[in-house]
């Protein structure tokens, strides 16, 4: 039976920083068939730092893609077809050359080779982590408990994503699942981000408001292989029918 996971690994340690953005401006990066999904009215975007360990595609280790650090700019939106809910990436960064190939040629992600240097210490019952990008930084501590998200709360629209939008080279949106057990949140003491945390978007973003930041625990992940939204949509009507003639 063929596996429907093309890769596997550990997304640990996210700092997730979001920010309001004009509607008009994430617009423009939506994909076929997809709408933005507001929080309060409001249209955000997000960006995540966090350590990507034990990388695997097709069940198949990477040499030197064992534990880094990757950064990436996402907004939130769903599906006019099926109504999934998910994320769109603006823009995806980190230091392995590998990553960036796979994810643009075979993927059509715009990701891109950066720089990226991360530290995490431990100092008595308080976590300290960062990470460095060209130009600027971004860190927190926090203490080591953690606790679940709040239901119908901004962290859970931000944090609860399971599906990646992405418009194919044929124009067409193709949806990734991403597999992984709820995650949980720190309670954090304190954080800094450089006010050129969004140097390597288009300058439009620059006029992006501040909202929040979490610190969030992670998981071991499994992304399956990308289907059509058609072709969701069209497995939705059989079943349907199925059940209907039942």
């Amino acid at each position: 039976m063929r596996t429907k996971t093309f890769m596997t690994g550990k997304w640990e340690d996210l700092i997730i920083s979001t920010y309001e953005v004009e509607k008009e401006i994430l617009e423009k990066y939506l994909p076929l068939n997809t709408e933005l999904q507001l929080f309060e009215g409001k249209a955000l975007m997000s960006m995540v730092a966090f350590t990507f360990a034990d990388v695997k595609f097709f069940g198949m280790k990477i040499p030197f893609h064992q534990k880094f650090g990757e950064i990436n700019y996402r907004f939130y939106v769903k599906s006019k077809i099926t109504g999934d809910r998910g994320v769109v990436f603006l823009k995806e960064y980190a230091s392995k050359p590998i990553m960036a190939f796979i994810a643009n040629r075979i993927y059509n992600e715009p990701f891109f080779v950066k720089g990226i240097r991360r530290k995490k210490e431990m100092k008595g019952n308080e976590l300290f982590m960062s990470y460095n990008y060209p130009h600027g930084r971004v860190h927190v501590s926090a203490a080591i408990e953690k606790r679940d998200l709040e239901g119908d709360s901004l962290e859970h629209f931000i944090v609860d994503r399971y599906i990646a939008f992405v418009k194919n080279r044929k124009k067409k949106t193709t949806q990734y699942k991403i597999n992984h057990k709820p995650w949980k949140l720190y309670k954090m003491n304190s954080v800094h981000i450089d006010m050129t945390a969004l140097s390597l978007l288009p300058t439009e973003f620059n006029r992006a408001k501040y909202i929040s930041t979490y610190f969030v625990d992670g998981s071991s992940i499994s992304v399956e292989k990308g289907i059509l939204q058609q072709e969701t949509n069209t497995k939705t009507v059989i079943k349907l029918e199925t059940l209907y003639l039942q």
